[in-house]
């Protein structure tokens, strides 16, 4: 993406934040929106004239598109002003405004950047909401509306358990996010603590990882726990494991595949560590994905009793010395082999008796 010149209106040279955005911006913006005004804004009074939304992004560990709403959001705020190029597509510039003469009508700007909380909870439903879910969950409750959903004993009992799972305290962020998936995306409180659980289990407790598998389960209309756990059966820890020990990225797990998977996980009852073991030898040993080969080691693991690593390593060396004694057996088998076919062993001796030859040779030149 293009460079973004920068340019202000304000003539210091320090970076100096205005008690008008204090006052009255901030408090209706989302954290990460603020960090990025104030990130911009200490560039552009260092006389830092040019940066990239992919270096914002990098630098704040965000996706461009998020740099680029909340480019959007102080824009129609009246925070900031975005020039476009000629063609419109993307954003070459940003002016930071005076906030002094700004001020004066910001409010309503900002309260239509910022989508309202239905008063009876008659949010559209998922199925109404389009594929691209274009009202970004972590801009689109501010701190009011929260509050004004935590007069619910539902939504404040939800926030102290999704706070339990995540192991502390809930930030604005965070709470904003649990909004957005009970009010606009209308999940129920007990699919949103499954869903915190179930990123939890993966190792995964991050609110922008938990907001995509949420937005992913929206998109395929799962609205209660039992389809959540239909869904994510086929989606499991163990799956994605094996498709990822086999660097299968590009596709999802076929029905044959998840069979061998149900059979290593549920018969042979392997936890993920053996079977990504197992796949990681099919590697080394083919050279390509083979759930067919990986099916013969794990077979021959079950058979053996294996439980853990511990058992697979004691198995090795049981392998290697019988390797080893059978490679000494056979140089042994070899050597005996090679002394029999000896050609001096092979020569028939003589049976005459040297003494008696003499004899008879002395009594015939007698």
């Amino acid at each position: 993406m293009n460079k973004l010149t920068l340019c202000t209106q304000s003539s210091n040279t320090s970076t100096t934040l205005s008690n008008v955005f204090i006052d009255e911006f901030m408090p209706l913006a989302n954290g990460e929106f603020v960090k990025i005004y104030l990130y911009l804004l200490r560039c552009v009074s260092d006389s830092q004239t040019t940066i990239s939304v992919s270096a914002l992004a990098d630098f704040f560990n965000q996706t461009e598109a998020d740099v680029i709403r909340a480019l959007r959001y102080w824009d129609k705020a009246g925070a900031i002003m975005l020039t476009m190029n000629s063609s419109g597509s993307d954003i070459s510039g940003i002016t930071f405004c005076d906030l002094t003469s700004a001020s004066g009508n910001q409010t309503s700007e900002i309260s239509s950047a910022v989508p309202k909380i239905s008063e009876n909870h008659k949010t559209p439903a998922v199925s109404e909401i389009s594929s691209g879910f274009t009202k970004e969950p972590r801009s689109a409750y501010t701190p009011k509306q929260i509050t004004d959903l935590s007069a619910q004993e539902d939504f404040s009992m939800l926030l102290y358990a999704v706070g339990t799972y995540l192991g502390g305290t809930l930030s604005s962020s965070d709470a904003s996010s649990i909004a957005y998936f009970y009010d606009t995306l209308q999940f129920s409180p007990e699919l949103i603590e499954y869903l915190v659980e179930y990123c939890s289990l993966l190792g995964h407790k991050s609110m922008r990882y938990i907001e995509k598998v949420a937005l992913a389960w929206a998109e395929n209309g799962i609205s209660s726990v039992k389809q959540a756990k239909a869904y994510v059966g086929n989606h499991s820890e163990a799956t994605y494991s094996v498709l990822g020990a086999f660097g299968i990225t590009n596709r999802a797990a076929g029905k044959p595949e998840q069979d061998y998977i149900k059979k290593w996980t549920d018969v042979y009852c392997f936890d993920t560590q053996i079977i990504v073991e197992a796949c990681n030898r099919t590697l080394r040993a083919t050279h390509q994905p083979s759930f067919e080969y990986a099916d013969t080691i794990l077979k021959r693991w079950k058979e053996a009793d294996v439980k853990n690593l511990s058992d697979i390593k004691r198995i090795d060396i049981e392998f290697e010395q019988n390797q080893q004694n059978k490679s000494a057996k056979r140089i042994q088998t070899y050597a005996n082999a090679v002394k029999t076919n000896n050609r001096f062993n092979n020569f028939s001796q003589r049976s005459t008796d040297i003494d008696s030859l003499e004899s008879a040779l002395i009594s015939n030149n007698g």
